[in-house]
C-alpha cells in the first residue's frame, strides 16, 4: 500500500504550530548557523562551543543526505546523537531521514526514524504529529492495531481530526465497518482530517 505524504494546509499549520511553540530553539539555531553573529552574551563561552560543534554536525549530515548518502547520513546521525544527546537537531535529522524512507518507500525504516523522535521525547505538539505519521505509516504496512492504539493516545484537540481519519483507515482495513464510519464522521465534526472534508465524506459512502 503505498504512503502519501500529507496535504500542503495540514503541513502548513503543523509547521506554523511547531515554529510557535520553538521560536527561541530554532532562532538559537540560525544564529549558531550564521556563525554567532549577533552574539549571545548570556551563554558561557563552554557553551557556545558546544551549541556551534551540534549545529556543524547537523550541517554535515544535511550535506551528506544532500548527496543521497543515506546509510552514511545514518551512520553520522547514530554517532551524533551518541555524542550529543537527544535534542533540537537530531529530532530534526530523524525526521529528514523519516521523509526520505518514506519517498523511496522504505516504510519500515521511516518507522524506525519515527520512532526514535518519540523516545527523545519533544513537547507534546510534536510527539503527537509524529505519532499521528507512525500511524499512517502502520497503516500502511498493515499494522492497524499498532495504528490505533497511536490514534487513541492523541489529546491535541487540533489533531483529533487527522487522528480520526486514521483510526477510519485502520477499521476498515480489519473489516469495522461501523465503527469506521463513526469515525470519519467525527473526523469531519472536528475538522477535515489529512485528506479533507470530500475525501472523508467519499471514503463514508464506498465503506
Amino acid at each position: 500500500m503505498a504512503f502519501e505524504e500529507y496535504d500542503d494546509f495540514e503541513q502548513e499549520q503543523i509547521v506554523k504550530d511547531w515554529i510557535k511553540n520553538n521560536w527561541f530553539t530554532i532562532t538559537l539555531g540560525i544564529v549558531l548557523g550564521l556563525g554567532g553573529v549577533f552574539g549571545l552574551n548570556f551563554y558561557k563561552s563552554s557553551q557556545q562551543e558546544t551549541r556551534y560543534k551540534i549545529a556543524n554536525q547537523y550541517k554535515t549530515f544535511t550535506d551528506v543526505m544532500e548527496l543521497s548518502e543515506f546509510d552514511e547520513a545514518k551512520t553520522l546521525l547514530t554517532e551524533f546523537e551518541a555524542e550529543s544527546g537527544s535534542n533540537f537537531y537530531t529530532i530534526e535529522a530523524h525526521l529528514l531521514l523519516a521523509k526520505q524512507f518514506i519517498k523511496n518507500n522504505d516504510l519500515e525504516k521511516a518507522a524506525d526514524e519515527l520512532n526514535s523522535v518519540i523516545a527523545a521525547k519533544p513537547d507534546q505538539l510534536m510527539t503527537e504529529f509524529v505519532k499521528l505519521r507512525l500511524a499512517r505509516i502502520n497503516n500502511a504496512l498493515a499494522k492497524h492495531d499498532d495504528a490505533l492504539a497511536l490514534t487513541n493516545s492523541i489529546s491535541i484537540e487540533s489533531l483529533k481530526s487527522i487522528a480520526k481519519e486514521i483510526e477510519g483507515d485502520a477499521l476498515i482495513a480489519k473489516g469495522e465497518y461501523d465503527k469506521a464510519i463513526a469515525a470519519f464522521e467525527e473526523s469531519i465534526e472536528n475538522g477535515e482530517g489529512y485528506s479533507g472534508k470530500s475525501n472523508i465524506e467519499m471514503k463514508i459512502e464506498n465503506t
